[in-house]
Formats: C-alpha cells, structure tokens, sequence
C-alpha cells in the first residue's frame, strides 16, 4: 500500500523581519511567501519604487530565480522606504 505524505516546503529567511503595524501588532515577516502576503495585502503606504522592486524580488526567490536573501534585502529596503517601524520579534 502507498501513503502519500503532505510535506510543505516554505522558503525562509535567515534571519525574519519583524514589524509594527497599525494595528500595534508585530508582524512577523519569515520569507518572500510572507513577504508577498504583506505587500499585496498589508502594505499600508503609497507603492513606490522599492515596494515594486521587492515584489519582484520575492517572487523571484518563490520560483528560484534569485536566492532566498537577495528578497530579503529588497523587502527591507521597501520597509524603510516606507519608514515602517521596526517591530519586537514575539517571545
């Protein structure tokens, strides 16, 4: 008999990237997938330049075009862009 075994397999950041919403909720960003979900979702400032770019990057990284950190640096970059503030990583 065969068993099928559901594995799921997220691409995650060294290190994640934590932030404080609106909300005064921390959101914890942990790879492009995350990241992805944040900025079509969640982003709460105007779309500029490096939101796109960050986009671009992460989906780069989901289909293994670029590596997983390159969309991190990205993403970073749009979150200071936008001068979201940092948020505390939850215990």
């Amino acid at each position: 008999m065969h068993n099928v075994i559901d594995v799921e397999f997220k691409m995650l950041w060294s290190m994640p990237v934590c932030l404080a919403t609106s909300s005064r909720d921390n959101c914890l960003i942990q790879g492009p997938e995350d990241a992805i979900h944040f900025l079509s979702r969640r982003w709460p400032c105007e779309r500029s330049t490096s939101y796109a770019r960050a986009t671009e990057r992460c989906i780069a990284a989901v289909s293994h075009k670029i590596p997983v950190e390159a969309s991190r640096a990205a993403f970073v970059i749009a979150c200071l862009d936008a001068r979201l503030m940092p948020g505390r990583r939850p215990s």
